[in-house]
């Protein structure tokens, strides 16, 4: 049996077989990714309670600086050995789908694991939700490996896998679909939205078997909600959050260039460059260790606070500079929650103004910090739906809906004007620059959606380069065989014989 013929196969299987699929993926990604939290969890808590003895014996900072020069060590050698468990992993995960990449699914998955524990827990402002993808996406990729998967069998558990990753580091199963749909995979298939589904539900179970039922930020209690007449205020705080969003994209993306200036100055390898952020952290930690981390703890520290803007927007541009120091030295570790930190922060400097100005009431506060996640995450993402649902789901409360939308579409739009790109996306670009994208002749079968940029033509009127040939067109659950003459149908799917280096060539014709 040919390749083709084994994709064709892949895509007509029972619905019974993807859900299991999927739900084999969500368990061991599940598990994966929950140990990956609890440990991180854990030592997290060990090493700031090393922080608050350093204030009673000085000694306690002689054993902080020695375990941050083992990480130092030991994370440099693994980075070294595995170039591609730098960063967050996203761009990673986007470049093995779109061919340009070929990872080692166990080698990325054991040191990105072990590696992104020591970096995180240490204190410096990372996320374990990056990372927690790329398990998650490694897991898949394993499961595919062993099942003989074809090449979009392969993909389409890579996909689940980073749902489940999410799924189980943020309890968010529903935000997990969206972000491989408008992320990661960029469209929306059967095959992939039915298998995604069940590994991100069935890991969200795993980790709350662990975490419990609570929501990760629980902030349900104590929203009010603005009259329609002042909407106004969600209008403005997301176009000046648009701005916010640009401004971080901007200054991350050079964060790369400067450490390799900074490095050739300081005669320091690039595999070693979080001794800049490990020293950096350490004054943080000991006087203010509410602002290290990835920003679970401010977070849900802010409705409770008193609205001081001067303190918030302090925090805002302590947490602001760390989390460009941290995540520009290219240590395992990821920017979801940090974003959603500053999100959370410039949402409470916001809400404290409002306040102060007698636009809002003090029992609306706490929303301002939920809006100030959405709008900032969804403008730097340039993933809407995600940011909404994701949020909803972490705070647990979906009354929030309207005042979410309304100022993440704001934010979201100022960030297009700007020409602001999706931050991973651009990341994928930062990464392949000045490299050699593998090419691969292995054959692959997608699924794509009929959008209005093909609707309503015959096959030869889109003038496809020959590297992409229209098999099938899927209209109310039948595959029907495509010829030259066929009219494509908006909502119908079709069928995508390429190359596995040629996803990109698709996006562009077809997208």
């Amino acid at each position: 049996m040919n390749q083709h013929q084994k994709a064709m196969n892949f895509l007509s299987e029972s619905i019974l077989f993807l859900v299991f699929r999927g739900i084999l993926v969500g368990l061991l990604a599940g598990s994966v990714v929950s140990l990956f939290r609890f440990c991180i969890q854990e030592l997290s808590e060990g090493i700031l309670s090393l922080y608050a003895l350093a204030h009673q014996s000085a000694v306690y900072l002689g054993g902080i600086a020695l375990a941050y020069l083992l990480i130092l060590v030991l994370v440099g050698h693994l980075m070294a050995t595995e170039p591609h468990i730098k960063g967050s992993g996203i761009p990673q995960i986007e470049a093995e789908l779109k061919g340009f990449m070929h990872l080692d699914w166990w080698s990325v998955l054991w040191k990105k694991f072990l590696a992104g524990i020591l970096t995180i827990s240490s204190g410096m402002l990372l996320g374990r939700e990056g990372p927690s993808i790329q398990l998650g996406a490694m897991v898949g990729k394993g499961v595919a490996e062993r099942l003989r998967l074809t090449s979009f069998g392969e993909k389409t558990l890579i996909a689940s896998g980073s749902a489940a990753g999410i799924a189980a580091a943020f309890g968010a199963p529903i935000a997990g679909l969206l972000f491989v749909v408008e992320e990661v995979y960029h469209h929306f298939s059967r095959t992939v939205w039915i298998t995604t589904l069940a590994a991100s539900l069935t890991a969200d179970l795993v980790s709350k078997r662990v975490f419990g039922m609570a929501p990760v930020l629980g902030l349900a209690t104590n929203l009010g909600q603005l009259p329609l007449t002042r909407y106004w205020v969600y209008v403005l705080m997301g176009l000046l959050f648009g701005g916010l969003a640009y401004t971080y994209e901007k200054i991350i993306l050079m964060m790369g260039e400067f450490y390799q200036r900074l490095g050739s100055v300081l005669h320091l390898s690039p595999t070693y460059y979080s001794l800049i952020p490990l020293i950096m952290v350490m004054p943080l930690a000991y006087y203010l260790p509410v602002l290290v981390g990835g920003g679970h703890d401010i977070i849900v520290s802010l409705p409770n606070l008193e609205p001081r803007i001067g303190v918030f927007l302090a925090w805002f541009v302590i947490r602001f500079v760390y989390c460009m120091i941290c995540y520009g030295s290219g240590v395992p570790g990821g920017i979801f929650l940090p974003i959603l930190s500053l999100g959370a922060l410039s949402g409470a400097t916001f809400g404290a103004l409002a306040l102060w100005l007698g636009a809002i009431e003090s029992s609306q506060f706490s929303l301002f910090v939920i809006a100030g996640m959405c709008a900032y995450f969804g403008a730097v993402s340039k993933a809407p739906l995600t940011a909404i649902v994701l949020v909803c789901e972490m705070v647990g409360n979906l009354s929030q809906l309207m005042p979410l939308a309304v100022v993440t579409l704001a934010s979201y739009t100022v960030m297009d004007l700007l020409k602001g790109a999706p931050i991973y996306e651009a990341m994928l670009e930062k990464l392949l620059v000045g490299k050699d994208v593998e090419t691969s002749e292995k054959l692959m079968l997608l699924q794509w959606p009929v959008t209005e940029k093909i609707a309503g033509k015959q096959v030869f009127e889109l003038e496809l380069p020959r590297q992409i040939l229209i098999t099938n067109q899927v209209v109310n659950g039948k595959s029907e065989l495509v010829s030259g003459s066929t009219k494509l149908y908006l909502g119908n799917t079709i069928d995508i014989l390429i190359r596995e280096s040629d996803r990109k060539l698709v996006e562009d014709y077809l997208l």
